[in-house]
C-alpha cells in the first residue's frame, strides 16, 4: 500500500496500466519533438499542469493534476477520423473505469474527462493524426504527517502491568 508518492510514481503507474490494457500500442511519455508517425499506434502520457489543491492538513502537497494521453494513429489507417475517435473513447473509458492508479488514498477518481483533436502531420507518404484524452485528478504528493496507530491483534494477557502499552509485559494466550 502506497503511503508516500511523487509524480514519477503516478506517471509510472499510469504507463503500467496502459501497457496492461492496450497491447500492440506504443505506450510512452509524450515528447512533442518525437517523430510521432514512427510511434503510431501510440498512447503518449503528458502531465500538463499541477495547480495546488486545497490543503487537507496532513503534510502532503495536494495538486489537481491535469493529465493527457495523446492517442496517435498513422495516416494510412482506413477511416482515420472515426478510428481515432474510437481509440480516444476507449482510452477515456479506461481512465474513467480504472483511474485509481495507486492504492493508499494518494489519488482520487479522475474527473472532467474529455477528448478532442490533437496534433497531426499530413505528408505525401505517411504522417499521423491524434486525439487527446484529457482529465483532472487530485494527487496527494509526499509523506503524511499522520501515522496510523500500531494495530494490536491477537489475544494477549498481562497480570498487573505497570505500563499497559509495553508489549514486553504481555504474553500470548
Amino acid at each position: 500500500m502506497a503511503t508516500h508518492i511523487n509524480l514519477s510514481d503516478v506517471h509510472q503507474a499510469i504507463i503500467d496500466a496502459l501497457k496492461a490494457r492496450f497491447h500492440r500500442v506504443t505506450i510512452d511519455s509524450y515528447d512533442p519533438n518525437d517523430n510521432l508517425e514512427t510511434l503510431a499506434p501510440a498512447c503518449l502520457l503528458n502531465i500538463e499542469e499541477l495547480p495546488k489543491a486545497p490543503d487537507v492538513g496532513d503534510g502532503r502537497y495536494p495538486v489537481v493534476a491535469q493529465l493527457a494521453i495523446h492517442c496517435v494513429l498513422g495516416r494510412e489507417v482506413p477511416n482515420l477520423q472515426i478510428e481515432l475517435q474510437e481509440f480516444a473513447v476507449a482510452v477515456s473509458q479506461f481512465v474513467y473505469e480504472k483511474g485509481i492508479w495507486l492504492t493508499g488514498s494518494v489519488v482520487e477518481k479522475p474527473f472532467n474527462i474529455e477528448a478532442y483533436p490533437g496534433n497531426f502531420r499530413k505528408e505525401t507518404q505517411g504522417g499521423f493524426d491524434s486525439w487527446v484524452v484529457n482529465w483532472e485528478q487530485k494527487l496527494y504528493l509526499g509523506a503524511s504527517t499522520w501515522q496510523p496507530e500500531t494495530i494490536k491483534s491477537g489475544i494477549r494477557l498481562a497480570t498487573n502491568p505497570i505500563d499497559e502499552n509495553d508489549q514486553d509485559e504481555y504474553r500470548s494466550i
